[in-house]
């Protein structure tokens, strides 16, 4: 590690809700890419590019900083368009899977939420413009919440992420979706 590196990471590595990270969108059924474009178009339209289509990690770049008087490394966010060949490698697992999937990414090398994700899931999506955002518990269960999918950026950025276990109530019991 580089002494810049090294001053930077001098307190640790934290995925805590204070921390802005890429977050990983993980796709677990068959997805047309243009609906995956869709939700990521949206991010774009309200400038919160924070969602990595989850794939490879090795396909993610490394931890980008800010060294001063050096140019702005770009935000490592999927980029569009996709490759209109592209399907999950995550086809056919669950939210668990995800989960563990996290959980095995290398930090501090890549800028990969370990706490918080998403997941297109194409019902929720088709019927109500939700996308489901999880949470890892330090125990490794999984909750999740459904959010409206053009603000799942927002949502990762910090808006709402002090309020999930009243939001979580809110789904579980109510059916009421975050950022809508």
């Amino acid at each position: 590690m580089s002494a810049e590196e090294d001053a930077f990471f001098r307190h640790g590595w934290h995925d805590d809700d204070e921390r802005i990270d890429i977050y990983a969108l993980f796709v677990l059924e068959d997805v047309p890419v243009a609906d995956i474009e869709a939700v990521l178009r949206s991010q774009e339209d309200y400038g919160n590019e924070r969602l990595w289509l989850a794939d490879d990690y090795n396909n993610l770049p490394d931890f980008y900083h800010r060294v001063p008087g050096q140019p702005i490394t770009p935000n490592p966010h999927t980029k569009l368009p996709l490759d209109p060949n592209w399907r999950s490698p995550f086809r056919g697992k669950t939210v668990e899977d995800a989960a563990e999937f996290l959980r095995s990414v290398p930090k501090p090398r890549k800028p990969l939420c370990k706490t918080y994700f998403a997941v297109l899931d194409m019902t929720l999506y088709w019927e109500q413009g939700y996308v489901l955002v999880c949470k890892i518990l330090e125990d490794g269960q999984v909750q999740s919440i459904a959010c409206a999918a053009s603000c799942v950026g927002i949502f990762f950025g910090g808006f709402d992420r002090i309020t999930w276990d009243e939001s979580l109530t809110d789904w579980e019991e109510d059916g009421v979706a975050v950022m809508t």
